[in-house]
């Protein structure tokens, strides 16, 4: 009985966050259509492992730093994409709501996030539902630009700048998007080196548990399929300067909790034209800090070392967090 209780209240705080979201849109919207916001960040630091707060690693990777953000703004949260800027002097956040939030970033200072701008996604989209503008997966496109990926109303978007015109991407011609469910989008995207673009779709899975890739330029388009591991789907992914790719990947149920795992793609893989399978670097799970990690971006340190910048979509619930970490992969040397 208790545990029914306990589930009652869990899917009532959901519902109500996301009743909220809704209501409070044309609101936010409105004042935003004069200008952005001004948004105070606060950030308090979290240790990797709950329990042990020695530990340092997880798998391949090196835990640099990570803290629980929050803000007294409402419309703070559902981060779901992530892009470094300025030589990760800044990051730009854009959240399922399709509002962005640019802000200073600082690891070594008193907190990693400065004082926030937080942006409408287009001019003209106060008062529309949450769900026209879902967005799920961000790629830098040229100096001001972004491709923006969302789903329940799949599409892949140009945009020209934060807060600017957007126009549909040639991609859409080529990709079929109506085959995916409506909660089930492109939730990873990222940029080869060769200009092709690489989206992976969150839900899909065939009969050989594979789900749905593509590979492509405005003028063709390559199928593949991704066999990911057991129970787990793709939220995000980036790209190294060799090709390689980095794909973040989730699992959730109300048994187990939630999971995350970081799987590297090697570049001759991708070229490859099999299923892409890759291999783990990083699994986190309890007791280790971990939430529904849905925002991932790289940097490739002076020494060669690749830094992943990890955030966690809260889907404006209570009972969920907004985590932003820090890790750093040691590239073994036949790799690099």
């Amino acid at each position: 009985m208790r545990n029914k209780i306990i589930v009652l209240l869990i899917l009532g705080l959901t519902v109500a966050a996301g009743i909220s979201s809704y209501v409070g849109r044309g609101w936010a919207a409105r004042a935003l259509e004069n200008g952005p916001f001004v948004v105070e960040i606060k950030a308090e630091p979290i240790a990797l492992n709950q329990e042990n707060p020695a530990v340092n690693r997880v798998g391949e990777l090196s835990y640099v730093a990570g803290w629980a953000l929050s803000s007294d703004n409402d419309d703070f949260g559902g981060w779901s994409a992530l892009a470094l800027e300025k030589g990760a002097k800044s990051i730009l956040l854009l959240s399922d709501k399709g509002d962005w939030l640019q802000t200073a970033l600082d690891l070594k200072g008193d907190k990693p996030l400065g004082i926030g701008r937080l942006y409408l996604f287009e001019k003209g989209a106060r008062g529309r539902d949450k769900s026209d503008y879902d967005a799920e997966s961000l790629v830098r496109l040229g100096e001001t630009g972004f491709l923006v990926g969302f789903e329940q109303e799949h599409r892949i978007l140009e945009v020209e700048r934060v807060g600017g015109p957007n126009r549909p991407a040639p991609v859409n011609d080529l990709v079929d998007l109506s085959v995916l469910s409506g909660n089930g989008g492109i939730e990873a995207m990222t940029m080869l080196p060769t200009g092709k673009l690489v989206m992976f779709a969150e839900r899909g899975l065939d009969q050989q548990n594979t789900l749905p890739v593509w590979i492509a330029n405005e003028k063709s388009v390559e199928t593949r399929r991704f066999r990911p591991p057991s129970n787990y789907s793709p939220t995000d992914a980036a790209t190294l300067p060799n090709g390689d790719i980095l794909l973040l990947l989730r699992h959730y149920s109300q048994l187990d909790g939630v999971s995350v795992k970081v799987m590297h793609l090697s570049a001759d893989e991708v070229a490859s034209g099999q299923t892409l399978v890759g291999r783990e670097l990083a699994h986190l799970a309890d007791p280790l800090s971990v939430d529904n990690m849905e925002a991932l971006d790289i940097e490739v340190l002076e020494d060669g070392m690749v830094r992943l910048y990890m955030m966690s979509d809260d889907n404006f619930n209570p009972l969920q967090r907004t985590l932003f970490m820090v890790f750093d992969w040691h590239v073994p040397q036949s790799l690099r």
